[in-house]
């Protein structure tokens, strides 16, 4: 009686693991979904940027689009705090280039969010295979108690019987 109360109050331990670990990793994957429709969504936006920003500078006349290289215009001096912007795009750097160049940053962040998207999808892939090995061995577990519930209540009832037809 003691073993089957034992082994009982483990099924039900296991049980409530199961449970609470199966909420867990369902929280963890929508995490993980939502961070790699994020970084996704970011890559499309930054995309999209330097489209806008290579159609302007190529529209503007200041690059070269053989060598993205802006012509002309190097040296030219702006103040340290002008009043007033009082004309349109002037081309005074490169675009690709440190630290000015935009489209470079751009690029860079682009990259660090398909890092982030290919960091998350890794991890998400091993906290999968994590949680299905510990679901595994305890699923296991769990038929392993079951069984022996049962083997050791027929054992019990049978004692039981021998007693009473001794009596």
């Amino acid at each position: 009686t003691t073993d089957i109360a034992e082994a009982e109050e483990m099924v039900a331990k296991i049980t409530e693991f199961i449970a609470e670990a199966t909420e867990a990793r369902e929280i963890g994957r929508k995490e993980n979904e939502e961070a790699i429709k994020d970084a996704q969504e970011a890559q499309k936006a930054i995309s999209d940027a330097i489209t806008v920003l290579e159609d302007h500078y190529k529209e503007s006349g200041e690059v070269d689009w053989d060598a993205f290289v802006q012509k002309g215009k190097r040296g030219v001096e702006l103040p340290d705090k002008p009043a007033m912007w009082d004309a349109s795009y002037t081309g005074v750097s490169d675009p690709n280039a440190q630290p000015g160049g935009i489209i470079t940053v751009l690029k860079e962040s682009s990259a660090d969010f398909a890092e982030m998207e290919a960091e998350t999808k890794a991890s998400e892939a091993a906290d999968q295979k994590d949680f299905q090995e510990d679901m595994s061995e305890h699923r296991i577990e769990k038929n392993k108690r079951n069984k022996e519930i049962q083997v050791k209540t027929e054992t019990k009832k049978r004692t039981t019987e021998n007693v009473e037809a001794t009596k």
